[in-house]
């Protein structure tokens, strides 16, 4: 089974664009359908000062913000403009921006987002993707901000641990990607533990028609081990089970998932 109907995350900031990009490429590469979302509450002032703001001054800023939204949906629609207007779609929905995405995202196969901006304009429509990778039970696919889709290949790095987060992310590849594409197993620790650990993965893997190779790292920098191995091996997408530790914990005090999205240069996949 292959990718047939993409979501993206758009709330036409910079991040945004650069999933825009990728889900694109998806999208032409499998024939899927493609539905942008613009997901948002209201605005932050009147969020927080709607009892205290003169009516006219709320008028306003609900105008500017449909403006924006307006703005939002037509450049989804000029630069997806390429692609067969059937497949092509677009949502504007009112709500917590994280929550409704994950309401939206249990009717799709995958959910393409870019990172949050460090200081959004428009925070109101700012989406998280660890937030929805971990609470929507679909996999996410976390593209960097500023990422060239025309390095892009087929080849995926699967980071396994063999914890059932990480067999979701396997299950997520097989489920998702072609047979026939390129995989490599990394598994952290000894050579013979780390072989042991991977065999079950790599039978899987086979087994479905993938190519795969297998790599270990001995190290307790695990989220260095799998940025530099997804960086040697030239991989086109990290595929990883995220937050296999509460969230929170990675929050308060670093963790594997927190690292490898803040420094990835290349596509994440992430299933919980």
């Amino acid at each position: 089974m292959t990718i047939k109907n993409i979501l993206v995350s758009f709330n036409g900031g910079a991040p945004a664009v650069s999933a825009l990009n990728m889900a694109m490429m998806l999208a032409e590469r499998h024939n899927a359908h493609l539905t942008g979302v613009l997901a948002h509450g209201l605005p932050n002032m009147l969020y927080a000062y709607g009892g205290h703001v003169p009516q006219a001054a709320m008028d306003q800023l609900e105008e500017a913000d449909k403006q924006h939204r307006d703005e939002v949906r037509a450049g989804f629609m000029a630069q997806t403009s390429g692609l067969p207007a059937e497949r092509i779609h677009f949502l504007d929905v009112y709500g917590e921006a994280d929550e409704m995405l994950m309401d939206i995202a249990l009717g799709y196969d995958l959910v393409v987002m870019g990172p949050p901006e460090k200081s959004p304009n428009f925070p109101h429509m700012e989406c998280h993707a660890d937030v929805v990778a971990r609470n929507s039970g679909k996999p996410v696919l976390l593209v960097p901000m500023g990422y060239d889709v025309a390095g892009f290949n087929g080849d995926i790095l699967l980071a396994w641990d063999g914890k059932r987060a990480a067999s979701r992310a396997m299950a997520d590849v097989v489920r998702l990607f072609d047979d026939g594409a390129r995989i490599t197993v990394l598994s952290i620790g000894e050579d013979e533990a780390a072989a042991t650990r991977a065999k079950p993965a790599l039978t899987h893997l086979q087994r479905h028609g993938f190519t795969t190779e297998f790599a270990s790292k001995k190290t307790r920098k695990i989220a260095k081990a799998i940025l530099a191995t997804a960086k040697n091996q030239g991989v086109g997408i990290l595929a990883m089970g995220a937050y296999e530790h509460a969230k929170l914990a990675e929050d308060l005090f670093g963790g594997v998932t927190n690292t490898v999205l803040k420094k990835t240069k290349v596509p994440v996949l992430l299933s919980h």
